[in-house]
């Protein structure tokens, strides 16, 4: 695989899309099945509050439904080329989010992590907008 992803095949897009998903599973799912463990990892918050662990589980909720979007695309980039957008917006908003808990002493660097990868995503989910094997408007 070429590093540039101008350059990249359909099915380079496709694995890619695919990595995407396992990225967001991979922070989803235990974020999903221990709230409260993931609210110390990210935040140092140690909370039994119901509306705190609800809202951090509906959160990571949302990053799994995103992460099926992805698979979406990794099946058809074509056919779900309007996920990338979102996907774009989710992920500049919520690395945005995250250096700014980080900046303000709330983060810590598991989330700079997330953050940094996020964006790395959202870079190459731009990129692949350019892309003449699944941009529908560039066929």
């Amino acid at each position: 695989m070429i590093l540039n992803p101008l350059t990249w095949d359909f099915q380079t897009w496709r694995l890619f899309f695919l990595i995407s998903a396992l990225w967001n599973f991979a922070g989803g799912i235990p974020a999903v099945l221990r709230p409260e463990a993931n609210l110390e990892k990210y935040y140092n918050v140690k909370t039994d509050d119901p509306m705190t662990i609800f809202l951090n589980r509906t959160f990571w909720i949302m990053v799994l439904i995103f992460g099926v979007g992805y698979l979406l695309i990794a099946c058809d980039p074509v056919m779900f080329y309007g996920i990338i957008y979102m996907g774009i917006i989710g992920k500049i908003l919520v690395a945005v989010n995250w250096y700014y808990m980080r900046a303000v002493g709330k983060l810590n660097n598991v989330g700079v992590f997330g953050a940094t990868g996020d964006l790395i995503f959202a870079i190459l989910f731009i990129a692949s907008l350019f892309s003449p094997v699944i941009n529908p408007c560039r066929i």
